[in-house]
């Protein structure tokens, strides 16, 4: 603590001098710490560790080698334009070492695969950029091509957004199909960002050279069945990189990621870093759950039949396969869209919001089942609460009724809305929100989500 007040005191003092230093390390005599400067927030501080039980003396010649000093100046230091404020980041153990082993995996094993599995929330979308980075500037692979693949249109933009913010260079968005085509056709050297749907009915071979670098966010996901197949035999001999927060699943898709990326790898997996480790290290924080009472509760046996006994058949991997599953459980939506039920909840959240979250100067999310509840959601707790306390964030559609065009807003206000949430000194204090903002929204003024909406496995720890 006392170390942290003088690295504190050391920015407002001597400014100059600190330009030049790019990261700190600190000690409490047993513990090794370490963060970037300018970036003070405590949440960046990271805990440098050793698998055995060691002594201050070892673990500071570990962290202070040469070359690993070295490489996190070059590589490992990241600036990020997030919602037009700048941030500064060094990377954590879990993700440089993440990083590492795809780099050995490619340029001194030659192996073609692996699996990253890092928790959710523990920064996978850097280590995935960083490492696509350096093996992009690496002389060996001959000015390579590297793939980013994303598994859905909505996340395109983000991962835009996050590789300009980054200062990636020589990026180009994959427009379409037939763009994707032409881009692989023509040997295009750079980095390509595509969702995996655009690999639909591209014939094999389109590109067989082997300095194509292939990494794929949240493979759980994106590598089950046809489009995956296509994407291989287009790219026969390209290196292929799953990124998964959750790849275990009681139906196939769990096994299946560690049979398509884990044959190099006795456990399965490249690098693991489990929400354990994480909750240990505070780069995640722990779950907590309290059930609402019981009258405001969904009937047990309509949850199974309209949803469990469907979530068991299909296998579910993400939050819009969910929705596509809710949306055949017509009985289960009417019955939590019910007038007399959303306004006894919209008074349950509005109570407990004011008597434990408020007063802690924290925020929530309201979690409704469908875009149609949210709207419902956000006329219901206006008539609890000042209606500047909250907003609704969905996605938009022309086809939209009345009820739900009344809360469209643009894309400038939605980064309004998003910068502002996360300010403590500012309004909104609850989002409405059923898909968008449920992941990838980093927010750690969020303290409470009152969930409404079924969830279960992991998109549930997704969310």
């Amino acid at each position: 603590g006392e170390a942290y007040a003088q690295i504190k005191r050391y920015h407002d003092e001597i400014p100059e001098l600190m330009k030049a230093i790019q990261f700190f390390a600190l000690s409490d005599g047993t513990r090794l710490m370490f963060g970037p400067t300018w970036d003070l927030n405590k949440r960046n501080l990271h805990r440098w560790k050793l698998k055995e039980e060691v002594n201050l003396e070892k673990l500071t010649k570990d962290f202070f080698q040469k070359d690993r000093i070295l490489r996190i100046i070059e590589d490992y230091t990241v600036f990020f334009t997030k919602d037009e404020e700048l941030y500064k980041f060094v990377l954590d153990q879990h993700q440089m070492r993440g990083v590492e082993k795809i780099f050995k995996r490619v340029i001194e094993e030659k192996l073609d695969s692996g699996l990253i599995w890092h928790t959710q929330g523990s920064g996978k979308t850097l280590t995935m950029i960083v490492a696509a980075h350096r093996l992009r500037k690496q002389r060996e692979l001959e000015n390579p091509t590297m793939i980013i693949v994303i598994d859905r249109i909505e996340l395109e933009k983000q991962a835009r957004d996050n590789l300009i913010y980054y200062g990636f260079p020589n990026l180009v968005i994959a427009q379409k199909g037939e763009h994707l085509r032409d881009l692989l056709k023509s040997d295009f050297r750079g980095l390509i960002v595509t969702t995996v749907q655009k690999f639909e009915g591209m014939e094999k071979n389109i590109n067989p050279t082997n300095n194509i670098i292939v990494l794929i966010d949240e493979a759980h996901r994106s590598q089950e069945g046809n489009l995956a197949t296509y994407m291989r035999a287009a790219l026969p001999n390209a290196y292929y990189f799953g990124f998964t927060g959750t790849p275990i699943d009681k139906s196939n898709i769990g096994k299946g990621t560690f049979k398509l990326f884990g044959t190099h790898d006795s456990q399965g997996y490249l690098d693991k870093y489990s929400i354990k480790e994480s909750i240990e290290d505070g780069t995640t924080v722990p779950l907590y759950y309290s059930l609402a009472p019981q009258e405001l509760r969904v009937n047990k046996e309509l949850l199974e039949k309209e949803f469990f006994e469907l979530i068991e058949k299909e296998g579910v991997a993400s939050i819009e396969e969910l929705d596509k599953i809710l949306d055949k459980a017509v009985k289960l939506k009417n019955f939590l869209k019910a007038e007399k039920r959303v306004d006894s909840i919209a008074k349950y959240i509005a109570e407990h919001f004011t008597e434990f979250v408020e007063p802690m100067g924290l925020k929530a999310f309201i979690v409704a089942v469908d875009r149609e509840g949210c709207a419902l959601y956000k006329q219901s707790i206006d008539r609890c609460l000042n209606p500047e306390y909250s907003r609704v964030v969905f996605t938009q559609d022309q086809k939209d009724s009345q009820l739900l065009k009344q809360f469209h807003i643009s894309e400038e206000e939605e980064t309004n809305v998003r910068k502002s949430f996360r300010a403590a000194n500012k309004l909104p204090k609850i989002l409405i929100v059923t898909q968008k903002l449920l992941t990838g929204f980093d927010a750690p003024i969020l303290y409470c989500m009152y969930l409404d909406k079924p969830f279960k496995d992991h998109t549930l720890l997704q969310a």
